[in-house]
């Protein structure tokens, strides 16, 4: 079992001498550091750093009657902070990926949002830009809960018909909010257009345009952790724009 746990705290990031110490507190308490000393085998300097750092932890305290290890809880939280700390960085990170084979030169705009206040806040400007048609794709479904309702999305249309602009959707999901987006007098009366393509693109939802260069990527695939990326980019929004031009052909064919 102690050969286990050591090639375990090992992995967790504690050094040799640290892990030697605690396993000797955990075979007998000790009355002071420099029994410690004696006791591993290891050099002064290395069983008071080690000392520090595992009291820092908080997997050994002193008491008076000396040193004595504490449970594994605290590096257990320790460890589960740090994981979510790195899921979220790798999440940032991913958001990087599909962008890095376009030529930094004809992006002119990259911004990262990872909370709902700012995903909203930059769904509302691509309301607002100047386009003749607004074109969605994805899974609209479950977009809407990232905005926290349907109240952003009804305010987008209102706003993309202030401005006498119609809108195209492909939605590959369906259920109650697409079903209200959907509605024939409402179609009628925003100039919309809403079909549903049964491809697989849960967890995401692509806002741009018939005519500006604003890119919206929103990913909510990874749950609690949604995050949109805008791009204003004319080689990233001729790509979408193509794609989207194949999908319409597409679905004429049936």
């Amino acid at each position: 079992m102690y050969k286990k746990l050591k090639s375990l705290l090992l992995e967790a990031g504690l050094n040799e001498a640290e892990v030697i110490l605690y396993m000797e507190l955990l075979k007998k308490p000790s009355a002071n550091k420099w029994e410690l000393v004696s006791r591993s085998g290891l050099d002064k300097n290395k069983v008071y750093r080690a000392f520090d750092r595992l009291h820092g932890f908080k997997m050994i305290e002193k008491t008076d009657l000396g040193v004595e290890p504490l449970s594994l809880d605290c590096l257990i939280k320790n460890l589960e902070s740090k994981q979510k700390k790195t899921k979220s960085l790798a999440d940032k990170i991913k958001d990087f990926s599909p962008f890095l084979k376009v030529p930094v030169e004809s992006i002119n705009e990259f911004e990262i949002c990872d909370s709902e206040e700012e995903i909203i806040d930059k769904y509302m400007m691509m309301s607002e830009i100047k386009y003749n048609t607004n074109l969605d794709f994805g899974d609209l479904e479950n977009f809407v809960p990232v905005l926290g309702g349907l109240e952003p999305v009804l305010k987008f249309r209102q706003k993309r018909y202030n401005q006498n602009a119609k809108n195209i959707a492909i939605c590959t999901t369906v259920g109650p909010y697409t079903s209200c987006m959907s509605r024939k007098q409402d179609l009628k009366m925003f100039k919309s257009n809403i079909d549903l393509l049964k491809v697989d693109f849960k967890g995401k939802w692509v806002i741009f345009s018939d005519t500006s260069d604003y890119v919206m990527f929103n990913n909510f695939s990874v749950d609690k952790n949604p995050s949109s990326v805008l791009v204003k980019s004319k080689v990233i929004a001729d790509t979408q724009r193509m794609q989207f031009d194949q999908f319409m052909k597409n679905m004429n064919k049936f």
